[in-house]
């Protein structure tokens, strides 16, 4: 689902401005949980017990849609994501240190494995670095970091539907008031737009609010350490939606930098063992 949203970010970037095409992802996210939640029981049930993480994690969610969104303009798909997956390696950090979940050394040597392997995207230096550019996907990625930890929080406390409608509410009021106060006009935008960019706008922000749904819905029923290797996979579907949309394939240094941070990602999974892979 994010491999899918990023893609068509990327390909609309080029003639609707980022800042809208933003705030046109969360309002599909509001309007569809909003929807959702009336179905199951109205609006009185609109309640959050910890109101200060829901807007801690708004306010994580719009800075790593931010940096994502203009990320993915500036770099190759594939290798924006992998820069993207130093955000399961982070977790998987924080959550030994905030949330005290058992990490054993070997899973620290695969974590080690995938920073080496982002290294080798990256390449600060020479012919293949990504520039200035690769800051944003690093910077969204501990974003996603952080969110991922406030969401585990907030799960044991609120409903997923409920978390994720007051998010979305939250970035996408925030957005309207930037929106306002710049001379970017949403109106007259979305109505110059053509067929072919309404249809992508709605299959953008079907990706996105689906893909959200199942990561809330996921860290309700397993540790974070053992779910953040599985992100590892968004960098298949990144690289093969790169080749076929945009005619881009990485590099030497890129795809070895992708095999060892794979590496890392399915050593983790292993290290997990069978009973905790069982109870996803």
């Amino acid at each position: 689902m994010f491999a899918g949203s990023d893609a068509t970010i990327k390909y609309l970037g080029g003639s609707i401005p980022v800042l809208i095409l933003l705030w046109v992802r969360y309002m599909f996210q509001t309007a569809t949980m909003a929807g959702w939640h009336l179905l199951r029981g109205g609006p009185r049930k609109i309640r959050s017990r910890v109101p200060a993480l829901q807007c801690l994690r708004g306010a994580l969610l719009l800075l790593n849609s931010a940096a994502s969104f203009y990320g993915v303009q500036r770099l190759p798909l594939a290798e924006f994501t992998a820069l993207m997956l130093l955000a399961p390696v982070a977790t998987t950090v924080l959550s030994a240190l905030v949330l005290k979940e058992s990490v054993s050394p070997a899973r620290w040597a695969m974590v080690a494995l995938g920073v080496v392997g982002m290294l080798a995207v990256v390449r600060p230096t020479g012919a293949g670095a990504l520039g200035w550019g690769a800051l944003l996907p690093i910077s969204s990625a501990l974003c996603y970091a952080a969110f991922q930890l406030v969401t585990r929080r907030i799960a044991s406390a609120d409903d997923l539907i409920v978390t994720n409608f007051l998010s979305a509410l939250l970035v996408t009021s925030v957005l309207g008031v930037v929106l306002w106060a710049l001379p970017l006009d949403i109106a007259p935008t979305l109505r110059l737009a053509s067929g072919k960019q309404w249809a992508l706008l709605l299959l953008m922000g079907t990706f996105a609010t689906t893909g959200h749904v199942c990561m809330a819905g996921a860290v309700r029923v397993a540790p974070l350490s053992v779910l953040m290797p599985f992100a590892y996979a968004q960098i298949v579907f990144a690289t093969a939606i790169g080749w076929l949309l945009f005619a881009h394939a990485p590099d030497l240094w890129a795809v070895a930098g992708i095999c060892l941070i794979g590496l890392g990602g399915i050593g983790t999974v292993w290290l997990n063992g069978r009973p905790a892979i069982g109870r996803l």
